[in-house]
């Protein structure tokens, strides 16, 4: 009886201790109910370190994956500081290209200024250089250069060439000043210099103008044998010595007898059909016979009376008169 009731208590527990615990790590009797608890907790922080586990391995493919993508990222060579350096220093020295003149080097424009109202198309430029020399286009000499007009355009970007068409005119003559024909209105004018072979120099001057076709000459003639007697009057324009130099609106005249009219910016020669006024006359008298001498035939005869630069260049304002002679 005392053996059936032990049994029966070691059976009852074992069935508490099955239910108390889930079957987790019971033993039988008191300290099973102990252990089983334990297990409860064990399983828990089980759980625990499993979700810790799951999320070390999160973190760990998205560091895989960022190191994944800075891989990528990194692909292609970066440039280093002393190459972005170098590229700079390329592109401020091409910017800042001057054939060798000095840094204090500079040009400038002495005719027309700046805010200027001209009454001609015929645009009388003069320019002035510190520096740098002047000089024929052609080869390339260190410190020298030659000018150019933009019209109505940016500069050209110092080491670029500069172009050949309307708004880029060259004077690879070496030349310092020039007549330039503009078309009524506004205009932007930069003088700008260049190598020998044409490579646009960081050195720029610019002058904005207003161009107006108010300028005008009138003829007046007679003849008595192969003597011409004529006057010019000159509207909105100034006839002066050529000694004078060059100004804007202002110039001196010439009689071209039986030729064209020389080109504007061309100088105007010096022979028997090409007759200098360089007094800055306005009137006088031309013996056609003495001036073309072996040449000369009587009959008609043209004659334009053309005004010119101090420097002797030609602009387009002129009065023409053909007369009969004997």
């Amino acid at each position: 009886m005392s053996d059936e009731r032990i049994s029966r208590r070691a059976f009852a527990g074992a069935i508490a201790c099955a239910t108390t615990t889930g079957l987790a790590g019971c033993s039988g009797g008191g300290p099973s109910s102990g252990t089983a608890t334990e297990g409860t907790e064990t399983t828990a922080n089980g759980t625990d370190t499993a979700t810790e586990s799951s999320g070390t391995a999160t973190e760990a493919a998205a560091t895989d994956t960022e190191a994944v993508t800075d891989a990528d990222e990194t692909t292609e060579p970066e440039e280093t500081e002393s190459e972005a350096t170098e590229t700079d220093d390329a592109a401020t020295e091409a910017n800042d290209y001057r054939n060798g003149a000095d840094s204090d080097a500079s040009v400038s424009f002495a005719v027309p200024e700046d805010g200027a109202d001209l009454t001609s198309t015929s645009v009388q430029w003069d320019a002035s250089a510190e520096g740098v020399t002047i000089e024929e286009a052609g080869e390339v000499s260190e410190g020298a250069g030659h000018y150019h007009l933009v019209v109505d355009a940016d500069p050209v970007t110092p080491g670029k060439t500069v172009p050949t068409d309307d708004a880029h005119v060259h004077y690879g003559s070496g030349q310092t000043d020039g007549v330039l024909e503009l078309a009524p209105g506004e205009h932007t004018l930069h003088l700008q210099v260049g190598d020998g072979e044409h490579v646009a120099m960081d050195l720029v001057d610019t002058v904005e103008v207003t161009v107006a076709d108010e300028a005008n000459l009138s003829l007046e003639t007679s003849v008595d044998g192969s003597v011409v007697e004529w006057a010019v009057t000159a509207e909105n324009y100034t006839v002066r010595p050529a000694d004078e130099g060059v100004a804007s609106d202002a110039g001196h005249l010439h009689a071209v007898v039986d030729a064209d009219p020389v080109p504007v910016g061309d100088v105007v020669p010096a022979d028997a059909r090409h007759v200098h006024f360089n007094d800055g006359s306005a009137s006088g008298s031309l013996d056609l016979a003495e001036q073309l001498g072996d040449e000369y035939e009587a009959g008609e005869h043209e004659i334009h009376f053309q005004i010119a630069t101090g420097r002797e260049r030609a602009t387009a304002l002129r009065a023409s008169a053909t007369v009969e002679t004997e």
